[in-house]
């Protein structure tokens, strides 16, 4: 496969506090980067009215042919449109995330470079006279320089889980039991962890990320101190015109380096009767939420229980797309969607309330989104999985990882799962 190069944005990152790299290296993927902020909103816990901010925002810029990029955290959706379910209502409010994450952040670049399909060098789309398009190419072109803490060792923690094994065993009991009374037919079950990594070495760590994974919606976004180092190879929602698609992934198997035995491996995961379960539950949920926007009869799926090969995992994607009515704005999209059915579990509603009592505390931008709206209103969106939240003025690393649960669900095989996906996370920070 031809790739292109990673642009190396130490000295950019250092010298601008709003930079966001969408990633893809694949050169028929397009890939984008937005530096500066003309202006942002930032919402530390979620609130009624949020997303009107958002709207505005993001309707101010597109009507000027601006774009606007930037974070959605997973507990947003608690002001997302519908009305609160009874059990939402009356539950105690979970507590924050610990690593103390605004829930939202997203702003309007000041430039923005674009890779376009088939490009290796980038364009700039956006600020062409803008005062900083000159700081930005430079950058690009300078010569690589390594942050100083990052070879040493000081002020490096390996990530840690904050649930041990038991823990993670008990919640998971818990989830089966909802499972057996009907509450729920599927639902996401996330476990957190914590390491420490030195405030310098953010980009760094994105760069050991996206070698070692290579996954095709990538992100390295910053707004200060805040950095979200982004492998994700799943897309939440993208839209071209009037055409609107989503590509949620259930079902995940390990890669293994003797070829039989990994092409092995990806046959059992496309003949799993309890991945496609999963999956096809995900797809329905899917097609639910887009029929809610969707032109009468549009809605499509292209490809179903899709088998497709990354660096470190096979994963199943399902591919689901609809012709959106005329008129639908990005928050009537969202309203209908967020959080993504991949991340939740079906039904949704009682899938949500059953994570904030079983989980017990918010998710953060992790199961959020990363994105862009461009200056046309088409948009691309990925799922915030398979990442490191890193915060630069404390040091802390967050991350997160989890995965479907149905009735056909066994915990060990499942706390397995979660050391699969943490590994090429740990990986990174240097823990083998």
């Amino acid at each position: 496969m031809t790739v292109r190069p990673l642009p190396h944005l130490s000295e950019l990152v250092n010298r601008h506090k709003h930079v966001a790299l969408l990633w893809d290296e694949r050169l028929e993927g397009r890939a984008l980067l937005g530096v500066g902020s003309a202006k942002s909103i930032c919402v530390e816990q979620p609130k009624p009215g949020d997303w009107r901010l958002w709207e505005g925002l993001t309707k101010d810029a597109t009507q000027r042919g601006r774009w606007s990029m930037g974070w959605i955290g997973y507990d947003m959706h608690r002001h997302a449109g519908a009305p609160p379910s009874h059990k939402e209502q009356h539950q105690e409010l979970v507590p924050p995330h610990p690593g103390g994450w605004p829930v939202l952040h997203w702003w309007e670049p000041e430039v923005v470079l674009e890779w376009a399909a088939g490009e290796r060098e980038p364009q700039v789309v956006v600020g062409e006279d803008a005062d900083m398009v000159v700081d930005v190419l430079d950058a690009l072109n300078g010569p690589i320089v390594e942050p100083e803490g990052v070879i040493s060792r000081e002020g490096w923690i390996p990530l840690a889980p904050s649930w041990d094994k038991a823990t993670y065993l008990k919640k998971f009991d818990a989830v089966q039991k909802a499972l057996q009374r009907g509450d729920i037919y599927e639902m996401n079950l996330c476990m957190p962890w914590v390491g420490q990594a030195p405030g310098s070495a953010s980009w760094t760590l994105f760069e050991r990320l996206a070698k070692e994974t290579k996954a095709p919606h990538s992100a390295y976004v910053q707004a200060g101190d805040h950095r979200v180092l982004c492998a994700s190879p799943e897309r939440f929602l993208e839209r071209r015109g009037s055409k609107l698609t989503s590509q949620p992934i259930k079902g995940t198997a390990k890669r293994d380096k003797d070829p039989v035995r990994d092409k092995a491996l990806r046959e059992r995961l496309g003949t799993s009767e309890k991945e496609r379960a999963e999956n096809v539950m995900i797809v329905d949920l899917v097609r639910n939420d887009l029929s809610r926007v969707a032109a009468p009869n549009s809605v499509e799926v292209e490809e179903l229980f899709g088998l497709h090969t990354f660096s470190t995992v096979h994963q199943m994607i399902s591919t689901v797309s609809c012709t959106l009515r005329k008129e639908v704005t990005p928050l009537e999209v969202m309203q209908a969607t967020f959080p993504m059915g991949s991340m939740t579990g079906a039904p949704k509603r009682s899938a949500m309330d059953h994570i904030s009592r079983i989980e017990g505390v918010q998710r953060g931008v992790y199961s959020g989104t990363i994105g862009y709206i461009d200056g046309q209103g088409d948009f691309d969106m990925n799922v915030v999985i398979r990442s490191l939240l890193h915060r630069a003025d404390t040091g802390r690393v967050d991350a997160t990882v989890g995965g479907a649960l149905t009735l056909l669900a066994q915990g060990e095989e499942e706390h397995e799962e979660c050391l699969l996906k943490i590994h090429a996370l740990r990986t990174c920070m240097g823990h083998e």
